[in-house]
Order: C-alpha cells, then sequence, then structure tokens
C-alpha cells in the first residue's frame, strides 16, 4: 500500500531556489512579462527539489481500482493533475513568497490559482498554437499568469511563446492559431526555450504557445505547470492534503480557494484506449488472471454444493 511518508519529503522553501527569492525584483518580473509577454530564468530550481518532486509522482504514477491519486495518459502526454494531494514540497514552492510576490505585482490582491498539473509530453505530439485565458467552456477575457519549470533538461520539444502576442490575441476571441497562420505572420516573434531541468518560464496567459514539435519518438520532456487568474470565482478542483498546509498568509487561501467553487471540469479528460501498449497490455493479463480466479472459485462452489446434495439426498 503507497503512502505519504512527511520523513522523505522535508524540503522547505530555502531549498527550493538556486538563487535568492528575495533579491529578486517581483515589479522587474512583471514588467518582462509586460513588454514581451514571459520571463525566464535558468536554473531557478534546486536539483533536490527536482528530485523529490519526481519521487513523488512515480511513487503514484498510474494505478487502477485502487483509492489513491493517480496519474492519466491522453495521446502522446502524460498527466498528474493532483501534486498537492502528494507533494509538501510543491506546495512549499506553490505557495513560496516569491510565487505570491509575484502574483501581487501583478495582480494585485484578488488571484487564484486556476489549474495545476506535471505533465510529459512524448516525441511525435503536435500541438497546436493555442492561449490559455478560457475557462473549462470557451475562450475568456480573464488575465492570468502561467508558471512553467521544466523537471528534466529540455533540448528538444520545447515552450515556444510568440512574443508580444499577449498584447493583439484577446482581439481575435478565439483560443487556438494554426501553424500557418503564426508561421506566416510571426516567424521572427518565436521565442524557443531550451533551457537545464529547473529553468522556470513565467508567461501572459494571453499569450500563444505551445511545445514544439518533435521527430524524436524517444523523447520525454517533464515539466510542471500551474494556472493563477484574477478571477477567484471558480477553478479546476484542486484537492489538498491538509498535512501539508501550515501558511499562514491571507493571500494563500485565497489563492488555493479555500471556501470557493471549483466547478471548472478537470483537465485532461483522458480515455482508455490513449492508455500506452505496455499497461494495457498488464491491465488486459491482470483481468483474465482474475476472471480466471473467480471462475474457478465459482467452479469449486458449484461442486461443493453438488457434493452435499448427493450427502443429503444420495445419489
Amino acid at each position: 500500500m503507497k503512502s505519504y511518508d512527511e520523513s522523505k519529503a522535508q524540503i522547505s522553501s530555502a531549498d527550493i531556489f538556486n538563487f535568492d527569492p528575495s533579491k529578486v525584483s517581483p515589479l522587474q518580473i512583471c514588467e518582462q512579462i509586460e513588454n514581451r509577454g514571459y520571463a525566464y530564468i535558468e536554473n531557478a530550481l534546486s536539483q533536490e527539489f527536482l528530485d523529490q518532486l519526481e519521487l513523488d509522482v512515480g511513487t503514484y504514477r498510474y494505478s487502477t481500482n485502487e483509492n489513491i491519486p493517480s496519474g492519466v495518459y491522453t495521446f502522446g502526454q502524460y498527466y498528474f493533475v493532483n501534486l498537492l494531494q502528494i507533494s509538501k514540497s510543491f506546495y512549499e514552492y506553490l505557495t513560496s513568497d516569491f510565487v505570491g510576490s509575484i502574483c501581487k505585482s501583478f495582480f494585485g490582491d484578488k488571484f487564484r490559482l486556476k489549474a495545476l498539473r506535471y505533465y510529459e509530453t512524448y516525441g511525435k505530439f503536435h500541438m497546436q498554437w493555442h492561449t490559455d485565458n478560457k475557462t473549462d467552456k470557451c475562450f475568456a477575457k480573464i488575465p492570468g499568469l502561467i508558471f512553467i519549470f521544466y523537471v528534466s533538461d529540455v533540448n528538444d520539444g520545447e515552450f515556444q511563446y510568440v512574443e508580444g502576442s499577449h498584447n493583439w490575441s484577446n482581439t481575435k476571441g478565439y483560443n487556438d492559431f494554426s501553424d500557418d497562420y503564426i508561421g506566416a505572420n510571426y516567424a521572427d516573434k518565436i521565442r524557443s526555450f531550451k533551457g537545464v531541468r529547473g529553468s522556470l518560464i513565467i508567461y501572459n496567459t494571453y499569450g500563444i504557445h505551445r511545445a514544439k514539435p518533435s521527430n524524436d519518438s524517444s523523447l520525454i520532456r517533464k515539466s510542471v505547470f500551474f494556472q493563477v487568474d484574477s478571477e477567484i470565482k471558480n477553478s479546476e478542483p484542486i484537492f489538498l492534503n491538509t498535512s501539508f498546509h501550515h501558511s499562514k498568509e491571507v493571500w494563500v487561501e485565497q489563492f488555493l480557494g479555500f471556501g470557493l467553487p471549483q466547478d471548472y471540469e478537470v483537465f485532461p479528460k483522458p480515455k482508455a484506449r490513449s492508455l500506452p501498449f505496455n499497461i494495457k497490455a498488464r491491465l488486459v493479463k491482470e483481468i483474465v488472471i482474475g476472471m480466471a480466479i473467480g471462475l474457478a472459485h465459482r467452479s469449486k462452489i458449484i461442486r461443493n454444493i453438488g457434493r452435499a446434495i448427493k450427502r443429503k439426498f444420495g445419489s
């Protein structure tokens, strides 16, 4: 039985960063986001923090018919959305003064965690250019920030952003953009972010972005994403292990959505057919063995009933 072992996850906020967050100006970061649409900090997060995060996700990576947190697979990607159930280290990062100060500088007093996920993007997967200013239903004019950091070194399939697109994308009224449109009109504005493990990108949700397509079928790009919006009335479901929560900061409770609705549909929506072949094969094996055991048990019961009837009434 998997269980959370707090003794293995004691990473404080001081151990998370490769720099002193108190010496980083949130106003300067927000100014970069205002001007370009993004801010980028190479090698921002410590290897200790990333190692612990990978261990946390690996412990609960995938399970069936177990009453524990689990990841899911879609075509070309893997997601684990319930990080706050399993990773105290991620809680420390998410509620750190660094994250809080940037959000306060960008939004003021009103902001809320809208969604979060650890995810893996595989080679041969094609992600469409898109923006993230949307609800679970449609395009929305809601200011927001995305924080993404790399959990693996990324030399291919990296995050790409159309610089300056946050200033005009909301006039279109939709979120998705074709390769042809971006290539024909904004090829010179595409910024690619190859980077080492722990590199951090913070960007305006109105900006057009994607994971660059890769032809390397063996590629696995590991990242963590979370979105913060100015609209605090709703979010995707956020599940928190309450033993992690210790912050007394007022902004943290609003940020995590305490007492507020969380009715947006969860993303992604996995299907059984999107499971990798090795997991499908394992599940089929388990089902076949389980059915065989069940049938054998049922046959034994029937035989025992038959013998009992014969003893009772004779042959």
